[in-house]
């Protein structure tokens, strides 16, 4: 009888046990789903759908590379260049922003 009192108590711990990971789980289920709502939210704020941010990210690294490519050019040119030519081309041509940020 011992026996069977001892897997009877043994069964009730890990039932307990498991209800507690369960009611954990069931808690860090209900955060993550508020985090998502208010990332979700974030992103429409911004004018933007999630499922769009892919597509947004990669234009957005298109357009940085574009921008270093620019960059360097002008670097690699004004290198080349006296100080008081880069400042008469500038007033000559202003630098113009490239792509939407």
């Amino acid at each position: 009888m011992d026996n069977v009192e001892y897997r009877i108590s043994s069964l009730k711990a890990k039932l307990e046990q498991k209800k507690n990971e369960r009611t954990r789980a069931e808690a860090n289920l209900e955060t993550a789903e508020a985090q998502l709502k208010a990332v979700t939210d974030k992103i429409k704020a911004l004018g933007y759908e999630p499922e769009q941010l892919p597509a947004v990210i990669e234009a957005l690294e298109e357009n940085i590379e574009t921008n270093l490519v620019q960059a360097e050019k002008i670097l690699a040119e004004m290198e080349r260049l006296t100080t008081e030519q880069v400042l008469q081309q500038l007033k000559e041509q202003p630098l113009q922003p490239v792509g939407r940020w």
